[in-house]
C-alpha cells in the first residue's frame, strides 16, 4: 500500500488543489492505517496490483470522511428574500456509496467489518 496513492486518490475524489490537499493530509494517514491495518494477510505478500487497489479504497474512505465532516458546516438551506434555497445533502451519500464499491472490490483481502444493520 502506498499513502501517496491515497492521497493522489483523495485527490482526484475530491477536486482539492495542493494547497487545501495539505490540511487533510492526516485524514489521508487515517483512512490509510484504518485499511492497512484491517488486511487479512501482511501487505508484503501482495502483488502490486492489489496494494494499488487497497490504497485506492483507503482514498475513498478518506474522501467519504471529508464529505461528512465538510457537511457538518454547511448550512442545508439559506433564503434570500422570498427565495429558499435548499441544499441536498447527497454528497456524503454518494461518497459512501463510492466507499463501498471500492471496498467490495478489495473485500476478500481484507478481515470481516462485522455485521451491520443498514
Amino acid at each position: 500500500m502506498s499513502l501517496y496513492d491515497t492521497i493522489r486518490r483523495f485527490k482526484l475524489l475530491s477536486g482539492l488543489e495542493d494547497a487545501e490537499l495539505s490540511r487533510y493530509s492526516d485524514l489521508c494517514k487515517e483512512a490509510f492505517e484504518e485499511i492497512k491495518s484491517s488486511l487479512k494477510v501482511n501487505a508484503e505478500s501482495l502483488d502490486s496490483g492489489k496494494l494499488l487497489r487497497l490504497s485506492y479504497t483507503a482514498g475513498a474512505l478518506a474522501f467519504y470522511k471529508y464529505c461528512l465532516y465538510t457537511s457538518i458546516n454547511e448550512p442545508a438551506s439559506f433564503d434570500a428574500g422570498e427565495v429558499r434555497v435548499t441544499k441536498s445533502n447527497n454528497k456524503a451519500e454518494v461518497a459512501r456509496t463510492l466507499f463501498e464499491n471500492e471496498y467490495r472490490g478489495v473485500s476478500d483481502l481484507l478481515k470481516d467489518r462485522g455485521f451491520y444493520f443498514g
